[in-house]
């Protein structure tokens, strides 16, 4: 070591500076990304109560009817296709009788051509898919003074069968009169269905002609 000079003090060493720990930082949450509306898929529409308001006196009928009067009537259930039978003698007078002021008028074996459903709108080249349930037809060509263009036909569809089966029973006229009705689809009650259907999705054409009957064939 120097020696100092007597009567001059020496300055203090130099403080060593120690080198500082590195600063832990918490890491910057990431917000979470915005959610796109654009795909956010659109919510299903949600089915209508079913019966429908104008099958609820029907089915009624069909909750006190006997099992062979229910079969007539063509009362929804565990079938196949409906069984025949008569045409409710209510129906036959609102549609034949002439002498009814009130009624139709028609004549059996008079055609139309009808929309199955009227929430598949269409010509009979558009096939339409079907299941089994309660429907609501739509009078699309018709020259028959009482059952005009835009008549509501109440009525019920079977598909489980080897054809489709669709039976009316209420007509809904453009006047805001509603009448009982037999009326079915096809010459026969029936109308065959396409190569592509499959159990609960039958195709068949959207329109197909319609005819009043005196019994459910």
């Amino acid at each position: 070591p120097l020696a100092s000079s007597p009567g001059v003090a020496l300055p203090p060493p130099a403080p060593v500076e120690k080198e500082s720990s590195p600063v832990k930082r918490a890491p910057v949450p990431m917000p979470p990304p915005a959610e796109s509306t654009s795909r956010k898929p659109k919510a299903l529409a949600s089915r209508p109560s079913w019966p429908p308001s104008p099958w609820t006196g029907f089915l009624k009928t069909c909750a006190g009817a006997t099992a062979a009067a229910a079969l007539s009537l063509g009362c929804p259930g565990a079938q196949v296709r409906p069984e025949s039978g008569d045409c409710p003698s209510d129906a036959r007078d609102a549609m034949f009788n002439r002498a009814n002021k009130r009624g139709l008028r028609l004549e059996p074996g008079d055609g139309m051509v009808l929309t199955l459903d009227n929430r598949q709108p269409g010509a009979q080249s558009e096939p339409g898919v079907y299941s089994d349930g309660p429907v609501t037809g739509v009078v699309r060509i018709s020259r028959l003074k009482g059952l005009p263009e835009g008549t509501l036909l109440s009525g019920y569809l079977w598909t489980g069968g080897e054809f489709l089966v669709g039976r009316y029973t209420e007509a809904h006229l453009p006047d805001g009169r509603t009448v009982p009705v037999c009326i079915v689809l096809g010459k026969r009650g029936y109308v065959e269905k396409e190569e592509e259907s499959k159990p609960g999705a039958v195709v068949v054409g959207r329109s197909r002609t319609a005819y009043p009957v005196e019994r459910w064939p």
